[in-house]
């Protein structure tokens, strides 16, 4: 009662008013000046990444941690449609004023029975599929993507085999494919736990295989064969230097496949883009 009646010195105490205003402070508090529009989609572009607050505020520099916060926790609908990007799910560190909300079961995968059935067909371009290569000698990996049509992949070393790196690099990968990459089948490996990610910024659709069954990523796993002729499961993908791995994916899209009537990938692959170029799609 202090404390309220020393902020309204000059005026009768209303009590009314001072709910009013108390609700006003704790809506606006830890925001300090008004924060513009697009520093908020600024805000929604780093969830969706699977940025923490703390990372948003001190990437943006803008706002503070409590902020970020207030932001989801003011609106329910908003809280729900980010709600799976937060990395405790809604539970709040110690240090913030946020509610503890636990989240029931695991974050949903797309199953590849949902995937479209012509796409089983290749007649169509533009469905990728993606795996990890692994060696027993090291914590490196090989991230694998295949387009299922022309077979054209590309590979990429991946120093830690986590979900945020996987991430990062698949969208690094597909960005200059973006009009081209209508879906993408992964294996269940937890590295491919941030698809919502990569659904959102390639706007495509991510399905999953079932467990144990490899051969509905056919094309993959047949790539990947053609690459442990160059990299054995013996061998350490660290001592493996950038400049070999590009020469295998440049050996593998210009090799010629019996399937294009012995053209390459590449090549084939080329002709796609014409189309592209040329008629707006294919």
């Amino acid at each position: 009662m202090t404390q309220l009646l020393n902020r309204h010195p000059y005026q009768a105490y209303q009590a009314h008013e001072a709910v009013t205003l108390a609700r006003k402070r704790r809506k606006n508090s830890g925001n300090g000046k008004a924060i513009e529009y697009s520093v908020w989609r600024q805000v929604e572009k780093y969830l969706m990444l699977y940025y923490s607050p703390e990372q948003i505020a001190a990437r943006l520099k803008k706002i503070s941690v409590q902020s970020v916060y207030n932001y989801l926790y003011q609106n329910k609908a908003r809280y729900e449609q980010f709600k799976p990007y937060l990395r405790r799910k809604g539970k709040a560190y110690r240090h913030c004023k946020a509610p503890s909300i636990k989240e029931g079961g695991r974050r949903y995968k797309r199953p590849i029975k949902q995937r479209p059935s012509y796409v089983e067909s290749r007649k169509t371009q533009g469905h990728w599929e993606g795996d990890t290569i692994i060696s027993r000698k090291d914590k490196q990996a090989l991230l694998t993507l295949v387009e299922r049509k022309t077979g054209l992949v590309l590979i990429e070393r991946l120093n830690q085999r986590t979900a945020a790196k996987t991430r990062d690099m698949i969208i690094k990968l597909l960005t200059p494919f973006k009009k081209m990459v209508k879906s993408i089948t992964f294996d269940n490996g937890m590295e491919f736990n941030y698809h919502h990610a990569i659904e959102h910024y390639l706007n495509t659709s991510v399905y999953f295989a079932e467990p144990y069954k490899s051969w509905q990523r056919g094309t993959n796993e047949n790539t990947n064969g053609l690459i442990r002729q160059f990299i054995p499961k013996s061998a350490a993908i660290s001592l493996v230097d950038d400049e070999q791995i590009k020469k295998i994916q440049y050996l593998l899209n210009t090799r010629p496949r019996k399937r294009h009537k012995f053209k390459s990938p590449a090549s084939f692959y080329s002709k796609e883009l014409r189309q592209i170029a040329l008629h707006g799609g294919i």
